[in-house]
């Protein structure tokens, strides 16, 4: 049972990524490729995280403890290196995000559109 719940949620994990890529890739609107970005990466980050889970009971967080073996603490511990991995990306993440928001809205009230065609337009039109 516990396999087949990590089959489905690694398939749904796979899947919000591809769903980010296809968003990024064919939207023109700049706000939702900022969207599908965030989804893209908290998929991602939850895909770390689940990679760095066990799959035995009773997990035992990553510090270790006088009253068990150490044999059983590293059968029974979860990985600490995704999750100091997911923690760090959270972070990068909010920091890109708040930037490419910001590009959004300055460009917004310069140019009075967020759509990436109309960009293109513009910057071409400036280079001639």
């Amino acid at each position: 049972m516990i396999s087949f719940l990590l089959a489905y949620i690694s398939i749904t994990l796979f899947a919000m990524m591809l769903l980010g890529i296809y968003g990024v890739a064919t939207r023109s609107n700049l706000i939702k490729k900022i969207i599908m970005l965030n989804v893209m990466g908290d998929a991602i980050n939850m895909l770390f995280i689940l990679i760095g889970y066990r799959l035995v009971f009773p997990v035992f967080p990553p510090i270790y403890e006088r009253h068990i073996t150490f044999e059983e603490f590293l059968n029974r511990s979860v990985d600490p290196v995704p999750q100091a991995l997911v923690l760090t990306a959270v972070v990068i993440g909010m920091a890109m995000n708040i930037l490419l928001t910001t590009y959004a809205i300055q460009f917004y009230r310069l140019h009075g559109t967020v759509d990436v065609r109309d960009m293109a337009e513009m910057l071409r039109g400036d280079e001639e």
